[in-house]
């Protein structure tokens, strides 16, 4: 794994098994296909020119998927964010005086012309004030635009495919994804590390 850090962003390179990522892309849309995954539109009620995904949420023992190589599917993504989280940690120690937990998984789906276009931060209302790190997993690689956007830090992190990226979920690192252009979609997997 390859790691690298802009102003408490933390990028690392080829984190999972060759194929893994292909592996969860095909089994989103399996659930997509069977009507498990849902769509902004539907379950926040929000605009296409706001925000526009299907996602999936899974839970830290979810079976709904199929195993990679006999392995879970949500172990082997769990020990490959844990390297990263870890990484993270030694990075920035200061983290070390909390317990922190990653408790969702979500799967998210970009077809072109979709994506999350407004600037937001993870951390602000009562529900995720316990929020402390975000983490995006990108499945595969866009050429064009769908990038993650970090509007202080002028940074634009183009989706590359067994990539992570763990950042700050405060008001300093506010950020969108940029509207996905040309013909594939963006796959990605993201959550969150709350303060316990």
């Amino acid at each position: 794994m390859n790691s690298k850090y802009i102003d408490f962003i933390g990028m690392y390179e080829n984190v999972y098994p060759d194929g893994f990522c292909n592996h969860l892309i095909n089994e989103f849309e399996r659930l997509l296909v069977s009507g498990a995954c849902s769509d902004r539109q539907d379950t926040e009620n929000i605009t296409k020119t706001k925000k526009e995904d299907f996602h999936y949420f899974m839970n830290m023992r979810s079976n709904s998927m199929s195993s990679f190589n006999d392995v879970p599917v949500v172990d082997i993504f769990l020990n490959g964010l844990q390297n990263c989280f870890d990484d993270y940690v030694n990075k920035f120690d200061i983290l070390r005086d909390y317990t922190l937990r990653c408790t969702c998984l979500k799967m998210q789906k970009s077809d072109p012309g979709a994506g999350y276009h407004v600037w937001h931060s993870e951390q602000g209302s009562d529900s995720d004030a316990s929020r402390c790190l975000v983490y995006s997993a990108y499945l595969n690689t866009i050429e064009d635009a769908g990038e993650t956007e970090f509007l202080y830090q002028r940074l634009r992190i183009p989706p590359k495919e067994n990539t992570m990226v763990i950042w700050p979920a405060a008001f300093t690192h506010t950020h969108r994804g940029n509207v996905v252009h040309g013909e594939k979609s963006k796959y990605i997997v993201t959550g969150w590390f709350y303060i316990e």
